[in-house]
């Protein structure tokens, strides 16, 4: 009987130190390119005719001050009409250090849509306002957008 529970009890340490390490290497880390971060949010929610893909560095520097030692990979996508301010941007950062600098940049730009819409466009400031920077590990990720409380919850379960 002793040899019984002797048996019984290196079965259960052993199951419970199987099923510790396996829970431990489920916090799997991803790193998808942006492009399949835009693409996963744009399936559900598509990219309007009047938004165009801004990839002139220049553009990009001059609109956020991003310099291009800062991040490693970027999407922005602007409406191009000037009475809606609909913008998806996602940023990865070049390492986790420059992820605060990328987030207060984009932080600016938010603040710079929200004052120049509040008295000409109560409208996209009313959007504008509801939308904020966020962040996930080293990506980086402002979305304006009626939709965009959905648009960032896809960002986020793509990483």
């Amino acid at each position: 009987m002793k040899k019984f529970i002797a048996i019984s009890m290196v079965f259960v340490l052993i199951t419970a130190m199987f099923t510790m390490l396996t829970a431990c290497t489920g916090g799997e880390t991803k790193n998808p390119a942006v492009a399949d971060i835009v693409k996963a949010i744009t399936e559900k929610y598509p990219i309007d005719e009047d938004m165009t893909q801004v990839t002139s560095e220049n553009l990009i520097a001059n609109t956020y001050g991003f310099e291009s030692d800062e991040y490693s990979d970027l999407a922005i996508y602007l409406k191009t009409s000037g009475v809606e301010m609909d913008e998806i941007t996602i940023v990865k950062a070049a390492d986790s250090s420059k992820v605060a600098g990328i987030k207060e940049k984009l932080e600016n730009h938010l603040n710079n849509q929200l004052v120049s819409t509040k008295d000409y466009l109560p409208e996209q400031y009313a959007i504008i306002e509801k939308c904020s920077v966020v962040t996930k590990g080293d990506y980086v990720c402002l979305i304006i957008s009626e939709n965009a409380e959905e648009m960032v919850k896809i960002f986020e379960n793509q990483l």
